[in-house]
Formats: C-alpha cells, structure tokens, sequence
C-alpha cells in the first residue's frame, strides 16, 4: 500500500535523479523512510524522458518502478487550471505545482521556486535542486 505524498517531483528533479544527483535520492530515502509516496506527474516524466541525456532513461525507469513512487495522470478536472498556470511554468512544471497544491503541505521538489510560487504560497515547502 502506498503511503501519504511526501513529495513532488518535477522535470528537473527527475532529470537529477537521472544524472545521480544525490540530493534528489536522499529526499526519496526519507520519503521511503517515513512510508509516504512520491508523486511523478505523468507530463513531467513525458518531458524528462524526452529531454533525458545519456543512460539517464534507464534511472527514470527504475524510479517509476519503486513500490512507494506514484505517477499521477492529466485528468480533465485539472485541465483548466492546468491550461493556466502552463502559460507561465510550461505544462510539466504546472501539473507538478497542482499536485503539490493538492496535497496540501507536500513538497515541490524543483529548480524553479521564482516561478513556481507566483502560483503557491511563498511559504509552500519547495525543496529546490
């Protein structure tokens, strides 16, 4: 069973962990840890995939087959929102700030904070990269 979000990832964060960035491990160790889940946004893996350099496919891979991570889909009652908010952080970075919000207090792991919280509360926990 999986547990509570713990944490977002977005394109950059999983474009890190592809590159073995050990800060984005440590933070799926505590998720894992603390028997929560890690949320992927179905667009931000689409977009790392496609940005991916490399063997870094080959971690996404595994990443989205450990038993506590969660790949979240597009669902038509995000699309409105979603549509908005992609006209200024693009469509991944905006699934990955919708997820966050609606799970209220996860994490947002991602290099984007300035753009991130003209959406969420400058107080939203965003664990930046």
């Amino acid at each position: 069973m999986v547990g509570p979000p713990g944490v977002v990832l977005d394109t950059d964060a999983l474009l890190a962990y592809s590159q073995r960035a050990e800060s984005v491990g440590y933070q799926l160790v505590l998720v894992a840890d603390r028997g929560e889940s890690a949320l992927v946004p179905a667009a931000c893996l689409a977009t790392a995939y496609q940005r991916v350099t490399d063997d870094g496919w080959r971690y996404l891979d595994i990443l989205t087959s450990l038993e506590y991570v969660v790949v979240t889909p597009l669902t038509r009652e995000d699309c409105s929102v979603l549509g908005g908010w992609a006209r200024t952080l693009g469509l991944d970075t905006a699934q990955a700030a919708i997820q966050a919000a609606a799970h209220p207090i996860t994490p947002l792991m991602t290099s984007q904070r300035d753009l991130v919280t003209t959406f969420l509360p400058k107080e939203w926990p965003i664990i930046d990269i």
